[in-house]
């Protein structure tokens, strides 16, 4: 039998427009039951779709394992970028929610906040985590108070799977290959034995140093001792595969108690080959641009990826719910390439890189959920989580030669040949417990006949410890000689040495740490039958510090200390943000919802564009520099949304959205004498503005046509658009007022930006007028005027088959932006608009079920581009083909 509260809240749900339902009791009968809910004239004004889109009180967006399968996505952030507001990076690891970059949305696994492997980015990357163990991803696009206060343009959840109903064991495996690397020839590098495995042996253990710290000769000598770290060859790439298997089973200890468990593993490798053009421009004399760097750019990348994955959960007396989950994902980058091209003093060179990059995240959580009938139907969830991230390149090798009109050399300067040896070792600590409590009134009630009062608490520590070994060869001569044969030959003749790299200049090491305490109160209240409202407020006391250390020994110097808020030297306190929330939604008729919020959060530094070392990004070969003097970003968020819904996940949405943004943090280019690097500075304001939206139907073609072909088949369009625009303002020019660049700044701070200058280990705050340094009105960073999905899915149930086309746009968008008293403008990129087939044909053989899935990928073949304009002219930065793939995948049930 029902409760009055259960009839309330599937009225919410439907739109039900209703008076106030009086208590019926377990005595009662079913006709009585039904003679009494007509007396209280109960009014539904939609049908009931348990949609959780719907029913929440926020704006979001949710794609479950379903939507997986149907796209063929096999990791998160493939997955994301069919979402509406959502664009994923170069790189395809991370996402770009409304228009803001992965540094202003959060992701969390299960509710708990994740760690990272990478040394840019705080957030995770979401191509670690495969498709095959997610449950589901919610997009939450408005701040509630229980979510992080770091919320700026969304909060991805990443759901794993829950345990099964009944028992179950599955395996796939797939091959596949892509247009530009499979079968064709490419660059490689021997390795290790293990490197198919993605697991470095101990070829590229770091060598020891000497006593004294200082590296010698038997220190280079180790350096250079293995010729399969060291050789760069031509040969054929192979094709893709992957492995993955997942069971279940379910136990039933008791009529109270039954415990559930799930476990997945797989292993993937695949090859990726870009072949194109690098390059960078300077400001020319006529206003427009001349070119600085132009290279021919090569390079073969192969991943390999090994996860792990289980939950284990006890149900317990009907009210309860106990949640243990493990997951353990690795992703390895072995890659060689090389540019060439004519140096910035003219000479024809060629850079040779061989790289290995480990990334690993592993997480354990313990979560449970209760229900309380004795305690007014109190709901407790809670969890705790530990997560570890590590990034280990442990052997990167780096040689610069030139043509001294006898063929490639290696030159003679000591920094042109380098191996580096970095690691990052990145944890974090959540602990969380959130409480509801519904309240009813009885009665002929018509106003706020429910409330439901939340309130949380959170804690949550992150940690950091980033290091960074360079060190150059010594006594190196001009020479076409291999490299291991002529170090080989320089240290039996006593001339090679070896050095450091590092020092007042390029600081090693950095150590971090952001702990927040927070809690939360608020209320959902159905205000009328058709008005429903979300109060609340959170309220946060965190602390961010970064202290950078020297390693050299002929630099003792103490490390440096920075705090977010503080001003250097002072030492490191907290912060305290108090942070509202409101949405109203409104049902006027039927199943049509409008929604409405306002909420005021915040975006706080990363730890690496705090520090003020270097750190090369392997992805654009471009060098980035922290920032000390960075403060929070302050952000006021504004969202109205209109939803009507046709069936279960069938709607059209339409909402418009406005970012008002103080401060907000943007990655710039820079330039350090003749080295070319991008830095992060605090613009004075800006404002984000846009409008969603988004159309999922089945076709009723059979019912409107009346087409017999398709009584037992179905169409399903799935589309989204979105368009933003978004302006950064710059503040006034001192020349303007009469006033010097000094003068402006003291007395207007605001219009101002701080930039960072690092003075052996004194980092010196430059305060200078925004105007001077970006261009006032332009978009911000990352932000995409049109973003646009389009899928189209044909159903055949009795056949099992499903066949669908995907579309994926994003229009232009700045990756690093401009220097304006440098002459250097931004760099824009172009992602590539794909059009992808997936075919998923399910069939019985030998008494087994099975799935094949057969998948093309960019089949319009486009182009990633990068570049940068002024004055009609135009130098490209990175432009090269990613190919159109292929794979065939076949997945067997037991």
């Amino acid at each position: 039998m029902l409760k009055p509260a259960t009839y309330f809240r599937l009225a919410l749900l439907t739109g039900a427009s209703l008076a106030c339902l009086s208590p019926v009791t377990a005595q009662e009968s079913s006709d009585d039951q039904g003679e009494e809910l007509r007396q209280e004239s109960v009014v539904v004004r939609g049908q009931f779709i348990p949609d959780e889109k719907r029913s929440t009180s926020e704006v979001s967006s949710l794609i479950d394992a379903n939507d997986f399968q149907i796209s063929g996505d096999a990791d998160a952030a493939s997955a994301l970028s069919r979402v509406a507001g959502i664009s994923t990076s170069e790189d395809a690891r991370f996402v770009y929610v409304r228009g803001l970059n992965e540094r202003y949305s959060g992701a969390t696994l299960n509710g708990s906040p994740l760690p990272s492997p990478e040394p840019l980015r705080r957030v995770a990357p979401l191509d670690l985590f495969p498709t095959s163990v997610l449950e589901s991803i919610l997009v939450q696009k408005t701040f509630s108070p229980e979510l992080p206060a770091e919320f700026g343009g969304g909060l991805v959840d990443i759901r794993t799977k829950t345990v099964p109903d009944e028992a179950f064991f599955e395996v796939s495996a797939s091959v596949g290959g892509n247009s530009e690397a499979t079968f064709q020839d490419g660059l490689l590098y021997d390795g290790g034995d293990l490197d198919f495995l993605g697991v470095s042996d101990n070829v590229r253990t770091p060598p020891r140093l000497p006593e004294d710290g200082e590296p010698d000769a038997d220190f280079a000598r180790s350096l250079t001792n293995d010729s399969s770290l060291l050789i760069m060859q031509e040969g054929t790439v192979g094709p893709d595969f992957s492995i993955d298997a997942t069971g279940g089973q379910r136990y039933d200890l008791s009529n109270d108690i039954s415990m559930g468990v799930l476990a997945s593993a797989s292993y993937s490798n695949s090859w990726a080959t870009k072949q194109g053009t690098r390059g960078l421009a300077n400001s020319a004399a006529d206003g427009g641009l001349s070119v600085r760097t132009d290279n021919d750019f090569n390079s073969t990348e192969n991943n390999i990826g090994v996860n792990g994955f289980a939950t284990v959960g006890f149900d317990l007396f009907s009210n309860h719910e106990i949640r243990g989950t493990a997951l353990i994902t690795r992703s390895t980058d072995k890659e060689a390439r090389t540019t060439q091209g004519v140096s910035i003093e003219g000479n024809l060179q060629r850079q040779d890189n061989l790289e290995w990059i480990e990334r690993q995240l592993w997480t354990t959580q313990l979560s449970g959920e209760h229900f309380f009938p004795s305690l007014m139907d109190l709901s407790v969830s809670w969890r705790a989580s530990y997560s570890e991230a590590q990034r280990n390149a442990p052997y990167q090798f780096s040689i610069t030669y030139q043509d001294t009109g006898e063929g490639f050399q290696t030159l003679s300067n000591d920094e042109d040949t380098t191996f580096t040896f970095s690691t990052i070792d990145d944890d974090s600590t959540d602990l969380g417990i959130d409480l509801e409590l519904p309240l009813e009134r009885g009665g002929d009630c018509f106003l706020f006949c429910q409330t439901d009062l939340k309130a949380g608490y959170a804690y949550t520590e992150n940690d950091r410890l980033a290091t960074s070994r360079i060190f150059s060869l010594d006594g190196l001569p001009i020479s076409s000689t291999r490299i291991d044969y002529l170090a080989a030959d320089l240290y039996a003749r006593g001339l090679l040495d070896s050095q450091s790299i590092g020092g007042r200049l390029f600081p090693e090491q950095y150590v971090a740490t952001l702990e927040v305490d927070a809690g939360y109160a608020g209320f959902d209240t159905q205000i009328t039958p058709f008005l429903r409202g979300a109060v609340g407020v959170r309220y946060e006391r965190a602390i961010e510090a970064i202290d950078t250390r020297l390693l050299s020994v002929e630099d003792n110097s103490p490390p440096y200390e920075s705090c977010i808020d503080n001003e250097p030297g002072e030492g490191c306190d907290y912060e305290y943000d108090l942070l509202p929330a409101v949405t109203i939604t409104w049902n006027p008729f039927d199943d049509l919802q409008i929604r409405g919020g306002f909420s005021e959060t915040i975006t706080r530094p990363q730890f690496r564009e705090l520090a003020p070392t270097e750190f090369l990004n392997t992805e654009t070969d471009v060098t980035f520099q922290g920032n000390p003097f960075l403060v929070n970003a302050a952000i006021k968020n504004y969202d109205l949304r209109g939803e009507y819904y046709f069936a279960r996940d069938q709607f059209i949405t339409l909402g418009i959205f406005y970012k008002e943004m103080d401060r907000p943090i943007e990655e710039v280019n820079d330039r350090i004498g003749d080295d070319d690097i991008t830095t992060f500075i605090n613009v004075p304001s800006a404002e984000l503005y846009g409008a969603e939206l988004e159309y999922e139907q089945v076709l009723p073609i059979y019912s409107m046509f009346g087409l017999d072909w398709f009584q037992d088949r179905d169409v399903t369009v799935k589309a989204n658009y979105t368009w933003s625009d978004s302006e950064v303002t710059a503040g006034r020019n001192p020349r303007d007022l009469g006033l010097g660049s000094d003068a402006f700044c003291a007395q207007f701070p605001d219009e101002c930006v701080i930039t960072s200058a690092l003075v052996g280990t004194t980092a010196t705050p430059n305060l200078l007028p925004g105007a001077g340094q970006i261009e006032d009105g332009r978009r911000l960073q990352g932000q995409s005027q049109h973003l646009f999905n389009l899928q189209l899915v044909y159903t055949d149930e009795a056949a099992g088959r499903e066949a669908n086309i995907l579309i994926n746009h994003a229009s232009e968008r700045i990756r690093s932006g401009e220097e304006l008293s440098l002459g250097i403008p931004a760099v824009i990129e172009e992602p590539p608009t794909t059009v992808d087939f997936v075919l998923n044909q399910r069939f019985g053989y030998r008494g087994g079920d099975y799935e094949f899935t057969f998948k093309l990928k960019n089949l319009l073949g486009d182009e990633y581009e990068a570049y940068q304009e002024r004055g009609g002219d135009r130098i490209d930065v990175d432009v090269y083909d990613i190919g159109t793939a292929v794979s065939f995948e076949l997945k067997r049930r037991f």
